[in-house]
């Protein structure tokens, strides 16, 4: 387990995570939120995405240990993020993001929307932060092959579902997207990439921003929503779950 976290950010963002209400964005724009747990169509965009980190050494199969359910799920809780509150990551992100549509579902790889209806996935938790400003999707595979092919998958959305308005509605509304590469900051990983994406919808604008990262089998997929916070947190908070896997 890696502790390279150091206390002062862990305690910041636990801060900020459960200091901050729905309400508490310092009025800045976002997606429209509920707390409905039901399952319609998926949300959110993907992007064309800058990586950093290199895959491991010579690419071949690798067996790691996989961890429990439990254990992700208790990874989770220390970070101040609630698992187990959705039946699928589509009804995770669909709360987040209700009325939001998109016209191919593997554009949401980035979102890891799907890993937990793919059999070679493993072990995985998925649920919000605290404040609902923040994602999170955690797989633990057991295998550097298929945990890499995760990330492939996410790199391959953020490529193919960048720009446009032909992807994504809301409420029948399209939603205009702009992808930009983020580089990554995470440590300790063995490969991860990150992006940002600026929007309109109706008129209103919002900001995206995703890390995904590997550390052997294990891949972590952690988006954010707020603009007021998710330049800082979603790094913070993905660095938090790679030292904790």
């Amino acid at each position: 387990m890696r502790t390279t976290t150091t206390a002062v950010a862990a305690a910041a963002l636990v801060l900020g995570l459960t200091g901050c209400s729905v309400g508490d964005t310092g009025g800045s724009t976002a997606p429209p939120r509920s707390s409905s747990g039901t399952s319609t169509p998926a949300p959110t965009a993907a992007a064309s995405g800058d990586t950093s980190g290199t895959p491991s050494a010579d690419g071949t199969t690798a067996a790691t240990e996989a961890h429990t359910a439990e254990e992700l799920s208790a990874v989770f809780r220390r970070i101040q993020f609630e698992p187990g509150e959705f039946d699928t990551t589509d009804a995770m992100l669909d709360s987040v993001y209700p009325g939001l549509t998109v016209s191919d579902a593997s554009c949401l790889a980035p979102f890891g929307v799907g890993w937990d209806g793919d059999d070679t996935s493993g072990p995985i938790a998925f649920g919000t932060s605290n404040d609902r400003s923040m994602t999170a999707v955690v797989a633990s595979t057991g295998d550097v092959e298929a945990a890499t092919d995760l990330v492939g998958d996410a790199r391959d959305a953020l490529t193919r579902c960048a720009d446009g308005s032909e992807l994504f509605t809301m409420d029948g509304q399209r939603v205009e997207t702009t992808v930009a590469p983020m580089r990554s900051t995470l440590t300790g990983t063995d490969e991860s990439l990150g992006w940002r994406i600026r929007g309109t919808v109706g008129g209103a604008p919002f900001t995206l921003v995703g890390l995904t990262g590997r550390v052997g089998g294990d891949v972590v997929a952690l988006v954010g929503w707020d603009p007021a916070s998710n330049t800082t947190n979603v790094p913070l908070a993905s660095q938090m779950f790679v030292d904790d896997l």
